[in-house]
C-alpha cells in the first residue's frame, strides 16, 4: 500500500538556509578520527554541508524564524562560527567518522559464502537506516542523512561524501521510496524539488539510487546521523530583518522585436518581518534594476497584487514593451519600499535580444535548367516575397560569393562519372547550392535545375 508523510510546517525553500554551500577558501578543517588519526576533510570552500544541515535543524526545532541571510556569512561572523561548530557536531567524532569510513569500504551488495555474510551498503541503507528515517518523519522530526558517495579505503576521501536533511517520503505500491531533501548545495529556487529514489525490494543486491542532489556523484547509500539539539538563540540576527526578499524565479520570452509587447513574470518571497503592502505613502513594489530605476521595458515599477505576509511568495505578472532600437538589454528587478529602501535579492540578470523581424524573399535563376560541364552566364534575381519589389544583394554559390543579383556571372556546374547497371559510364551533375543575402531579409535559397 502506498504511503506518504512529511514533517509538518517544513519547507526547504523557506526553512533551509537561503544561501548555498559555497565559501571562500579557508584553512583546512581537520577532525580527530580516533584510530584513523587526524583526517583532513577539506577547507570551507569544499563545503560545510553538515553544519548547514544541523543549523537548519536547530533553528526549526527551536521554533525560531528562518535565518534571513541570503549571502553566505563572512569568516569569523557569529553565523559562520556556528555553522562550523555544527559541522564538527555532525561528524559525531569519532563514532560518526568511523561510520563513514566503514560504509566507504563496504561493497554495495552483500558478500560472503555459506553462513558468513557481510552486509552491503544497500542492505544497511534499506534494512537498518530507512526504518530510523521513517520513524523520524512519522514522529514529526527532521532526519539528517550522511550520503556515502565514495568506495575507498582512503580516509582522506571522506570529504567527498555529503550531508542532507530528509523531511518527507513517498513509498509507492512497487516499493519504490522517494525521500524529499533539503540540500545545502541547491539554491532556494530549486530547493523544494530535491529528492532521491531507490527500490527497497531487494536489499541484498545493489540498489541504484537516482537523485538530483547537487553533488555530481552517485550516491551509494545513506545513514541517519546522530543529531543532538543545540540552542541557536545566540545567532545574529535571531529575528527577521524588517524587510528582506528572496528571488524565486522569473519568466520572460526572447528574443523580441522592436516595440513588441509580451507578458513577464517575477516571483519573490517575503523573508522579512514586515508585510508588503501596496497602499500607504511607502508602498512595496518590484523595481527595475541594471541600471536602477530604468524604464527600458516601458515601466520601472510593478505594484504588489495583494498584501504579502512574512514567509509568503508573491507572483508579479506584468507586460513589458521592447525598446524600439535593436540591441541586447538587461531584464532585472528588486524589491523596494518607496522612499525607504531597496532590499533583498536581485532577480537573475537576463540579457534579452531585441532584433527586427527578417522579411522573406523569392529567388529565381536564368537560364533554367542550367547545363553542366561547361561555363554558362547565369543571372540570379531576388524579390520581396510580399510586394514583389526587386532586391539588391550578394549571391553565394557553395559558400563562395560569386556575384550580385541582377548581374550575369559565369557558372560551371561540375559532374562526376558513375558506372551504370549495364556497365556503361555516364556523367552525373553535382548540383550547386546557392543563397542570396540581403540586409533585413532571411537568406534566400537558390534552387538550380540542371539540364541532364
Amino acid at each position: 500500500m502506498a504511503i506518504s508523510n512529511a514533517v509538518p510546517g517544513f519547507k526547504a525553500s523557506v526553512d533551509g538556509l537561503h544561501f548555498t554551500n559555497t565559501w571562500p577558501s579557508e584553512p583546512d578543517i581537520v577532525i580527530d578520527a580516533g584510530p584513523l588519526g587526524r583526517v583532513p576533510i577539506g577547507d570551507a570552500s569544499n563545503g560545510l554541508c553538515g553544519g548547514m544541515v544541523y543549523t537548519v535543524m536547530d533553528v526549526f526545532s527551536a521554533g525560531l524564524p528562518p535565518i534571513p541571510d541570503t549571502q553566505a556569512p563572512a569568516q569569523g561572523s557569529a553565523l559562520f562560527n556556528y555553522i562550523v561548530s555544527r559541522l564538527f557536531a555532525s561528524f559525531d567524532i569519532p563514532a560518526g567518522v568511523l561510520t563513514y569510513y566503514e560504509w566507504m569500504n563496504t561493497p554495495d551488495h552483500d558478500t560472503g559464502i555459506w553462513f558468513v555474510t557481510r552486509r552491503g551498503v544497500s542492505w544497511k541503507t534499506i534494512m537498518e537506516e530507512w526504518p530510523k528515517i521513517k520513524a523520524d518523519i512519522d514522529g514529526g522530526m527532521l532526519s539528517p542523512l550522511g550520503l556515502v558517495t565514495v568506495y575507498s579505503t582512503d580516509p582522506t576521501m571522506m570529504g567527498h561524501n555529503h550531508q542532507v536533511l530528509a523531511y518527507a517520503y513517498d513509498l509507492d505500491d512497487a516499493n519504490h521510496l522517494t525521500l524529499h531533501l533539503y540540500d545545502p548545495n541547491t539554491a532556494p529556487p530549486g530547493a523544494d524539488d530535491v529528492h532521491l529514489t531507490l527500490d527497497l525490494s531487494n536489499p541484498t543486491h545493489t540498489s541504484p539510487i537516482t537523485h538530483n542532489v547537487n553533488i555530481g556523484r552517485d550516491i551509494r547509500g545513506f545513514f541517519r546521523t546522530k543529531y543532538v539539539f543545540n540552542d541557536p538563540a545566540t545567532l545574529e540576527p535571531t529575528t527577521p530583518l524588517p524587510s528582506n526578499a528572496l528571488y524565486v524565479r522569473h519568466s520572460v520570452p526572447g528574443p523580441l522585436t522592436p516595440g513588441q509587447v509580451v507578458p513577464a513574470q517575477v516571483v519573490m518571497q517575503n523573508l522579512g518581518g514586515t508585510t508588503w503592502t501596496a497602499a500607504g505613502s511607502n508602498p512595496f513594489r518590484l523595481g527595475a534594476q541594471h541600471p536602477q530605476d530604468n524604464s527600458t521595458w516601458g515601466l520601472n515599477r510593478v505594484d504588489v497584487p495583494h498584501d504579502v505576509a512574512p514567509g509568503d511568495e508573491v507572483t508579479f505578472d506584468f507586460s513589458i514593451t521592447a525598446p524600439t532600437t535593436p540591441g541586447t538589454y538587461a531584464f532585472q528587478w528588486r524589491m523596494v519600499q518607496e522612499l525607504v529602501t531597496w532590499f533583498g535579492d536581485f532577480t537573475a540578470d537576463v540579457p534579452i535580444v531585441v532584433a527586427p523581424v527578417l522579411r522573406t524573399m523569392s529567388t529565381s535563376v536564368a537560364p533554367s535548367p542550367v547545363p553542366f560541364r561547361r561555363p554558362v552566364m547565369v543571372t540570379v534575381t531576388a524579390t520581396d516575397a510580399a510586394s514583389g519589389a526587386a532586391l539588391s544583394g550578394t549571391v553565394t554559390i557553395d559558400g563562395v560569393q560569386r556575384g550580385v543579383t541582377g548581374t550575369p556571372f559565369s557558372l560551371t556546374v561540375p559532374a562526376h562519372r558513375i558506372r551504370a547497371a549495364d556497365g556503361t559510364w555516364e556523367w552525373v551533375p553535382v548540383v550547386p547550392t546557392g543563397e542570396v543575402l540581403v540586409p533585413g531579409y532571411r537568406p534566400g535559397t537558390i534552387t538550380f535545375e540542371v539540364d541532364a
